[in-house]
């Protein structure tokens, strides 16, 4: 070793390094003490912002109160008003929604095609023995409400057991006239399934959420069955192909790569909420559950409920037919929605599932054609993947 190299291992340094180490440490602390100092103020800074937000919070709430007490003294005197002498309060609610005006014009067209479309859906799980679905959301609501369409809605709702919607699959996959689309949406991380004609110049679908039996009804099942979606997501979200598929789209086709992949992660974690005795068979099962592949319902109502609350299924009105509802209907509408004959506040801001703009341009005589079940299709090479003129809910 040589001997500058032993001075510089084992000596003290030069008078000259010593003074650059001690510059070097002046500046490090002077960095520090300012760095400190930033940090104190951005500290007080952030406790601002907290507090600030926290004052927003409570204004926002206030605001929120006014405006529900003001909503509620508005409806008490729009109901004295509108009721009639010797007529109850809820008879005059009845009467309210039972006059409303139909739809017309391009959305009452389309609600023409969706009535046949459930009429034939009906028809198919008739002639198939699926007998395990029932009206649901707002096609639930137009049911008990309207016996019908509510006057603003664009697509309908339909609840349905898993095992009975695989063989609806297996039963579709070889018709000329109905299909089922499975698309995953990366917006509500969910497995949105959809019935629809083939013919892509009919618009509109059947939205149709999955159920599952399960072995309990409580409410530590729907906990157990959220834990497990919130985990399924994240794992779904860290996945680099699932990752780079829905950051070029929301929307994943079920039958891509991508898809497969989404598809898989999900599936394991049916297989976890199997594995934990939660979700059971049909012959095991106490009740029925929302399914975690669903979006989370959108005012929050956790749907797990015991098989009696479901069925035997009932049968109500929905324009010139009549359908399956749960059992317990009223209870599960009240659950979901509150009071179903309270003013709506949904007119105007209803979400358009299907876009007004491709629906102006539909050929209305094939509509009526369709709505009436004539069979107006022709030959066409039209590609399945296509979206029947409608947006992602």
């Amino acid at each position: 070793m040589s001997l500058r190299k032993l001075r510089t291992r084992f000596l003290w340094p030069s008078e000259r390094s010593m003074q650059i180490v001690m510059e070097r440490l002046e500046r490090l602390e002077r960095d520090n003490r300012l760095l400190s100092e930033q940090i104190a103020h951005d500290g007080k800074s952030i406790d601002g912002l907290h507090g600030e937000l926290n004052n927003l919070r409570e204004q926002i709430a206030q605001v929120h109160d006014g405006q529900m007490a003001e909503r509620a003294k508005d409806e008490i005197r729009f109901w004295a008003q509108y009721r009639q002498p010797e007529e109850s309060d809820i008879q005059a609610r009845r009467r309210f929604f039972s006059n409303l005006p139909k739809a017309s014009g391009d959305l009452g067209l389309l609600q023409s095609a969706l009535a046949r479309m459930l009429k034939d859906f009906a028809a198919i799980c008739r002639e198939h023995g699926i007998e395990n679905y029932w009206l649901v959301g707002g096609t639930l609501l137009g049911a008990v409400r309207h016996q019908g369409f509510i006057p603003w809605d664009d697509d309908l709702d339909l609840g349905i057991m898993r095992d009975d919607l695989s063989r609806l699959i297996a039963i579709l996959s070889a018709d000329t006239h109905y299909k089922i689309t499975v698309v995953w949406d990366r917006i509500v991380h969910c497995r949105q399934v959809r019935f629809a004609p083939r013919d892509l110049r009919i618009p509109g679908f059947i939205d149709l959420f999955i159920f599952d039996w399960c072995r309990s009804a409580d409410d530590s099942g729907f906990e157990l069955m959220q834990n497990i979606r919130n985990q399924t997501i994240a794992r779904a979200e860290s996945d680099p192909v699932i990752h780079a598929a829905w950051d070029k789209s929301v929307y994943v086709q079920d039958d891509t790569v991508a898809g497969h992949a989404i598809s898989a992660v999900f599936d394991a974690g049916l297989e976890s909420l199997q594995h934990s005795g939660l979700i059971c068979s049909r012959e095991q099962a106490l009740g029925i559950i929302r399914s975690f592949d669903n979006m989370n319902h959108p005012s929050g109502f956790r749907w797990i409920s015991g098989t009696k609350e479901t069925f035997p299924l009932k049968h109500l009105k929905f324009g010139d037919g009549e359908y399956a509802v749960p059992a317990n209907f009223e209870y599960l509408l009240a659950g979901a929605y509150g009071n179903i004959l309270s003013l709506p506040n949904d007119v105007g801001l209803h979400f358009e599932h299907v876009d007004r703009r491709k629906l102006a341009q539909v050929d209305a005589k094939v509509i009526q054609a369709y709505a009436e079940g004539v069979d107006s299709r022709q030959s066409t090479a039209a590609d399945d993947s296509e979206d029947n003129g409608t947006v992602s809910a």
